[in-house]
């Protein structure tokens, strides 16, 4: 029986600012992990400036190598915006005046007061591209389909790309093309490090099963180990089982739970309702990643406070536990001191971190929330494999 081949594909970010690294490339780290997942085969990911024959060309050899050709940005209405024109080029097609897409265009300027001749230039199209919709911005994408070889078009918003790829584009390469999606499991620890972690599962790691990849990543919320394969039968469920017995106390969870979602969940365990946070040296962190991270429900963060004195009584709260954290910032090495107003059986616990800057403090309040999470749970739960 002959092999499935994974679609090819290869990714064009386009923009002299990213090609100089005056912006960072998110767009083309989110669609790598996006086509691996949908069982595409990423070949190559390049970075092309605002000229158009470099676009052009780069369009060219794409398509001619590639299944699946992704552009980001050069799609707004300035001059320096010139993918719709290289790639017209590229495929040898004449731009045309879209009236369908100036009536859209001059609707979403409504409100606004008059839109602007030079955003004509997104109305823009050649006949073999469908134009994508963009239900946050004004500049469409296109979706164009010849000769077996799929271009498609997104504007550089990172939030305007995600959701036009999510509900446009991804549906129509699942529908287009014949895909075998990755299927992932992900175990995560807190408190201790990857070279440990990796050889307390080394065997999973070197031999996970046939089919299967294994990878372990140290991120800042602690070490995930990841399975995955494309066979939907593989025994993911197992390998989660068997990592998590492994690492025993320091695995905190699985998949999409957080070390946010860890530590509140104990603490609602133990009935705790409403919860605030008073902060020394973390410059917020603390606060910052439970806004950020927490699901909603119980407990419910209610407020923080934070200072080089902060404490509980400047906080004007009604809350049934105040979490307490207090960095010592040393050259990239903190002492993390936590508390639990309200819980008197916690006491005071510590715990080193290492980073710069901003990240030292973000670890910081993970360790905080790691303390109040291995000090009220034994075991994390999980949930069945899907």
């Amino acid at each position: 029986m002959a092999l499935h081949r994974a679609p090819t594909a290869a990714l064009l970010s386009i923009g002299t600012e990213i090609m100089l690294g005056e912006i960072v490339d998110t767009n083309a780290a989110f669609l790598a992990g996006e086509l691996r997942h949908a069982g595409l085969e990423l070949r190559t990911v390049r970075q092309v400036g605002d000229d158009a024959d470099a676009i052009a060309a780069a369009f060219s050899e794409c398509l001619a190598a590639f299944d699946v050709v992704i552009a980001t940005g050069g799609l707004g209405p300035t001059h320096d915006d010139l993918t719709r024109e290289a790639l017209a080029q590229a495929l040898g097609e004449e731009l045309f005046e879209d009236a369908e897409l100036v009536v859209t265009l001059r609707s979403r300027f409504r409100g606004m007061g008059e839109m602007p001749v030079a955003n004509l230039r997104q109305a823009m199209r050649i006949r073999s591209a469908h134009a994508l919709a963009n239900p946050i911005g004004s500049a469409p994408g296109w979706w164009t389909d010849r000769d077996g070889n799929i271009a498609v078009l997104l504007p550089g918003v990172p939030g305007e790309m995600r959701r036009m790829w999510g509900e446009q584009v991804l549906p129509r390469l699942e529908r287009r093309l014949t895909l075998r999606p990755l299927h992932a499991r992900v175990v995560k620890a807190f408190g201790i490090g990857e070279s440990a972690a990796a050889a307390t599962l080394d065997a999973l790691l070197r031999a996970p099963g046939t089919g299967i990849e294994a990878g372990i990543y140290a991120r800042d919320d602690g070490i995930h180990v990841r399975f995955a394969s494309r066979d939907r039968g593989a025994p993911l469920g197992d390998l989660v089982e068997r990592a998590l017995a492994a690492l025993g106390e320091d695995a905190y969870g699985t998949d999409q739970t957080t070390l946010v979602d860890a530590a509140l969940g104990a603490l609602a365990r133990r009935g705790v309702t409403t919860i605030a946070t008073v902060e020394s040296g973390t410059h917020g962190a603390l606060l910052s990643t439970l806004s950020e991270l927490g699901q909603g429900g119980e407990p419910r963060f209610v407020g923080g406070v934070c200072g080089e004195r902060a404490d509980a009584a400047a906080l004007d709260a009604d809350a049934t536990l105040f979490l307490a954290a207090a960095v010592n910032d040393d050259r990239g090495r903190a002492r993390c001191t936590v508390r639990l107003g309200g819980m008197a059986a916690f006491g005071e616990r510590r715990s080193m971190v290492h980073g710069v800057g901003a990240q030292l403090y973000r670890r910081a309040a993970f360790s905080a929330l790691d303390q109040v999470r291995r000090a009220l749970t034994v075991r994390p739960e999980q949930p069945s494999d899907r």
